[in-house]
């Protein structure tokens, strides 16, 4: 969140474009994974950064252990939070942020690419689709309003 801190900081005093590339702990398929990967976009959304690049998911490293799935829940919830008051804002990231920080040591590794999708379609896998539900389900319980 300092990084958060930051850029309103730069924001507010130069004409910079700002970007961040996201390093999840935990990997694809997991609630995880998109809890934090929103809580990244919901930061950078209240703090002024007009680019978010991607998710790299657990930690970046792991050989095919990112989705699509991750940047649709980050455009997801930037969406929900652009034009909502910081301190509103910042309130909902702290329980959003209460519902992973404990997990960190022992992250879920997730799944990979393979077998999050149909390779062949490229479409999501119906447990994948479920995660994504999952975590928008357990962000609508703290507040925030999904605008699809």
């Amino acid at each position: 969140m300092v990084a958060g801190h930051c850029c309103r900081a730069v924001d507010r005093n130069t004409h910079l474009l700002l970007g961040n590339q996201y390093y999840t702990s935990a990997g694809p398929c997991t609630e995880m994974c998109l809890l934090e990967a929103s809580a990244q976009a919901i930061t950078d959304t209240a703090s002024g950064r007009e680019i978010m690049s991607g998710c790299a998911s657990a930690k970046g490293v792991a050989l095919d252990y990112t989705t699509a799935i991750e940047a649709r829940m980050m455009a997801y919830a930037a969406k929900a939070v652009a034009g909502v008051e910081l301190e509103k804002v910042n309130a909902m990231l702290d329980k959003l942020v209460s519902l992973y920080e404990n997990k960190f040591r022992d992250a879920p590794k997730g799944k990979t690419f393979q077998e999050c999708y149909n390779v062949e379609t490229l479409t999501p896998t119906d447990e994948h689709l479920k995660v994504l539900d999952g975590a928008m389900k357990a962000m609508g319980k703290i507040g925030f309003e999904f605008k699809l």
